[in-house]
């Protein structure tokens, strides 16, 4: 199975046709290229979860990474943090079993990987040239959008549980579609 088939049947097999309507191209694109990576980097054998959106998050670890242009993007991992190990070591595979610096480390470099390897994709279709910033690696945090913002929720399964990737498109941006 090529990474576009299972990329397809990953989605094929979650609400994301249902919810698609009610998504930006910006935030559709996101998915599918999240789900391309990590089923190519961390691990094939994922299910998606039910996508959703909501008003607040409150995430327990700050792993996150800005996009910044036009359209401009708060992104984020979260999880516990036992699973959120078991994602680092799929990914590094530098024996981590702690959620230590490393870990976290190990999680905001697959965060920065896979916004790097978005915002490529957008540039090398001719959609818009986004930038990067610096990957956050912080406590907590309290998200809440705007009256008009909504915070996408991307749960991603895996054999030792669910990792939540959060993406909220900045009000004000323009649609890429």
């Amino acid at each position: 199975m090529t990474n576009d088939e299972l990329t397809l049947n990953i989605l094929s097999n979650s609400n994301y046709a249902e919810i698609s309507d009610s998504l930006t191209a910006f935030v559709k694109a996101y998915i599918e290229k999240l789900v391309e990576d990590v089923s190519l980097y961390v691990d094939s054998s994922i299910i998606m979860g039910t996508i959703e959106t909501v008003d607040t998050y409150r995430a327990g670890q700050e792993l996150s990474q800005d996009i910044t242009g036009v359209p401009s993007a708060y992104s984020a991992i979260d999880g516990d943090p036992a699973v959120l190990t078991h994602f680092a070591e799929q990914y590094a595979k530098l024996g981590i079993d702690t959620f230590d610096d490393l870990c976290k480390e190990a999680i905001v470099d697959f965060l920065n990987l896979h916004n790097g390897l978005f915002i490529v994709l957008l540039s090398k279709l001719n959609v818009c040239e986004l930038s990067l910033n610096a990957p956050k690696n912080t406590e907590s945090i309290n998200l809440t959008t705007d009256v008009n913002g909504k915070i996408t929720i991307i749960p991603i399964k895996f054999s030792f549980g669910t990792v939540k990737f959060l993406l909220y498109e900045l009000p004000g941006s323009l649609d890429i579609g």
